[in-house]
């Protein structure tokens, strides 16, 4: 679904999204947005506080987990320029949304591909401390949805505006798989000063790779290519 409301969500997005120096480039992060919660597992006679349990870098029982990934959206925003974004900064309702709007609803599947279809980079972030159940499903639609599996011919978008952050220690068999079944990289990270380099290097190389013209002038988006 590339449309929203009769517009491009390309269209929808810039004009949501609070401007930056180089606005034009999207950047779509993907993430969990709950933090793992050890009394989730634990038996009931197991006192949590006496538990020495390492949930790593973004395992601070004091934050909520979407707050981490927003600080990353926003170190990505100021420091580095680009346009990144949640799916919930769009304000795009979803089917499970119970509130009264008169706005039309995607569901969360369809909305991830088109957040992604509009954008110049795609950032799925998976620290150790989250719950990635819906994460993992939606990782393996988005690569799906864009061909982006090995020999399934002509991708949609270039995978090479696609990758996959995990952090050390992170137990995922749909992660574990991702390098095999489609042409995205996976990068690991130990510490969030890491992580942020990483991220640095990639969308460098997604900037140069356009301004180089090595990616087509439609891949799933229209360009200005004039953008910095």
């Amino acid at each position: 679904m590339r449309t929203y409301a009769g517009r491009t969500m390309r269209e929808v997005l810039l004009e949501r999204l609070e401007p930056t120096a180089h606005s034009e480039f999207l950047v779509y992060v993907m993430g969990p947005y709950t933090m793992f919660s050890l009394d989730y597992v634990l038996q009931e006679e197991v006192d949590i506080d006496d538990t020495d349990a390492e949930l790593g870098a973004f395992g601070d029982p004091d934050t909520d987990l979407i707050d981490d990934l927003r600080e990353i959206v926003e170190w990505m925003r100021t420091d580095i320029g680009v346009n990144a974004f949640l799916a919930v900064d769009a304000d795009i309702p979803t089917e499970t949304v119970p509130t009264e709007t008169d706005q039309e609803r995607m569901n969360v599947i369809s909305q991830s591909k088109a957040y992604a279809g509009a954008s110049n980079a795609v950032v799925f972030v998976l620290p150790k401390a989250g719950v990635r159940d819906g994460v993992d499903i939606e990782i393996g639609a988005v690569l799906s949805g864009f061909d982006l599996g090995h020999a399934e011919g002509t991708p949609r978008k270039p995978p090479q505006r696609f990758h996959v952050f995990r952090e050390h220690s992170v137990s995922s068999a749909t992660l574990d798989a991702v390098p095999f079944e489609y042409e995205v990289a996976l990068t690991e990270y130990g510490t969030r000063s890491e992580l942020h380099d990483q991220l640095a290097r990639f969308l460098a190389g997604v900037i140069r790779s356009e301004r180089r013209g090595d990616f087509p002038i439609d891949d799933g988006f229209e360009r200005n290519d004039n953008s910095e």
